[in-house]
């Protein structure tokens, strides 16, 4: 692979971690303009240490560190200006359990496109009527020449799938 093709692939990791990462900056900091600053530092940071990255490795976890690293940089600076922040043990642990549900949140949102892409288009649609267009379920049952009691019927056994077929994947990634 060529070093452009490598820094395409390296920019894609960046922007597809962008809403984790930054979930886990609201998470530590406070104001969003400041959230805005810290984000853009750690995108900075993770883009002149692209070649210490380990493709072998989760990305999303080495560019949560790097955003707990900058949000510590952060809170010094404000701290040397009168603005009191929590102290670094403590920031360090709210970051580890951040990072921590970032990470398996990711995850599973991730499993869930994957498990949704394996659904019959039938139900994957009626899935997206449910849940993503917030369409009632009478509504959906009208449409669909069902009874409401079939169509929540429905739903729980693909919900159902989804949750067992999203555990194995989690597992499976896991490993």
């Amino acid at each position: 692979m060529s070093d452009c093709d490598l820094d395409e692939e390296y920019v894609a990791l960046i922007a597809g971690c962008q809403p984790a990462v930054r979930g886990l900056l609201r998470a530590l900091i406070r104001r969003a303009p400041d959230v805005d600053d810290v984000l853009q530092e750690t995108n900075t940071v993770l883009w002149r240490r692209r070649h210490e990255f380990d493709r072998d490795r989760p990305f999303l976890p080495w560019a949560c560190r790097i955003a707990q690293f900058q949000t510590l940089a952060f809170f010094k600076r404000v701290r040397h200006q009168g603005q009191s922040v929590v102290d670094d043990q403590t920031l360090d642990q709210i970051a580890a359990v951040a990072t921590s549900r970032t990470v398996e949140t990711h995850a599973h949102s991730a499993a869930l496109t994957h498990c949704m892409e394996k659904l019959p288009p039938e139900h994957r649609q009626l899935v997206e009527s449910r849940y993503c267009d917030a369409m009632p379920v009478n509504q959906i049952a009208s449409q669909a020449g069902r009874s409401a009691d079939a169509v929540s019927m429905t739903l729980y056994r693909i919900r159902k799938t989804l949750m067992e077929c999203i555990q194995k994947q989690v597992a499976r990634e896991g490993q």
